[in-house]
């Protein structure tokens, strides 16, 4: 069974009009939509995906690498605040909440707080101020939650970069439209931009002036 909060490696199960369901070997599966399949992929193969629940509480896929898994702390950002909470982005289409009761202080929009993912009693994502392992609370400093998003983004890229196009892309992230980059990669051109120079860096991809290729090595074949 698939885990909630989770990245995982399953397989597509079936194919519906409206998209796959994934899962392992005789499990119903859990829907990944139509938009989040990557291209050429069939009813076998492997895929990976991250599980978490859509706003009628059904588990949903998503091939989109989040802020942060459950069990982690990060620094996300407020997107709103209401009288139930906060709703902090974590990358993906639905925010998480941080409930009052897990706030230390009182937060606005657009303020950036470390939290912690966990799963709460009504079996949903929430996130907390207040640390919850098990383990000595631990401090994150900026440098460390910075490097750990931009590690995230960057093999997020880097695996939608090679499942869904194929290894390349007619564009790069100088000449690449803000909106362009949201679609294709559900990122903003900021996180893109510091995602591929990294992948530069480590020689996982090739730019030109009017692409960006993946670069194959023998391990990965």
């Amino acid at each position: 069974m698939l885990k909630l909060g989770k990245s995982q490696k399953c397989k597509i199960l079936r194919e519906k009009d409206f998209g796959v369901f994934v899962g392992n070997e005789g499990e119903e599966g859990v829907l990944l939509p139509i938009r989040q399949v990557p291209k050429g992929k069939k009813v076998g193969d492997e895929i990976t995906v991250f599980v978490y629940k859509d706003s009628r509480d059904r588990l949903i896929a998503t091939t989109r690498k989040p802020y942060m898994e459950v069990g982690e702390i990060a620094k996300l950002r407020v997107n709103d605040v209401n009288a139930i909470g906060a709703f902090m982005d974590i990358g993906l289409e639905k925010d998480i909440l941080l409930p009052h009761r897990e706030m230390r202080y009182a937060l606005k929009k657009d303020m950036e707080v470390e939290v912690y993912l966990y799963i709460d009693k009504t079996e949903r994502l929430a996130a907390s101020m207040y640390t919850k392992k098990k383990e000595d609370a631990r401090h994150i400093s900026q440098e460390e939650v910075n490097t750990s998003r931009y590690e995230k983004c960057a093999e997020q890229i880097e695996r939608i970069l090679e499942e869904k196009f194929a290894g390349h892309i007619p564009y790069t992230d100088k000449t690449v439209d803000p909106e362009q980059v949201k679609r294709d990669f559900g990122v903003s051109k900021a996180a893109f931009k510091k995602a591929i120079g990294k992948l530069l860096k480590e020689k996982k991809i090739k730019i030109t002036k009017t692409a960006i290729f993946k670069l194959y090595h023998e391990k990965d074949e």
